[in-house]
């Protein structure tokens, strides 16, 4: 198992992870930051709408990026 951690962005602003999760690997990291998006779509009325999700490793390396989805009526 890897720690990967879930920060989330837009511009000039971070919000950091800090404990991370572990998973068996980087597709399984990538699908939690997915759902994690999938759920900030319909949280405080589409305030998430041009953030995202970047997956990065214990290192600090920013593996993958997942945009929260516009809230579509």
């Amino acid at each position: 198992m890897t720690r990967f951690f879930f920060d989330y962005a837009t511009q000039g602003q971070s919000l950091y992870d800090y404990r991370g999760d572990e998973f068996r690997n980087i597709d399984a990291a990538v699908e939690h930051a997915a759902a994690i998006a999938e759920n900030l779509k319909f949280t405080l009325s589409g305030q998430w709408t041009g953030w995202w999700i970047e997956v990065r490793n214990a290192e600090g390396a920013k593996l993958s990026t997942v945009p929260v989805p516009a809230q579509t009526e």
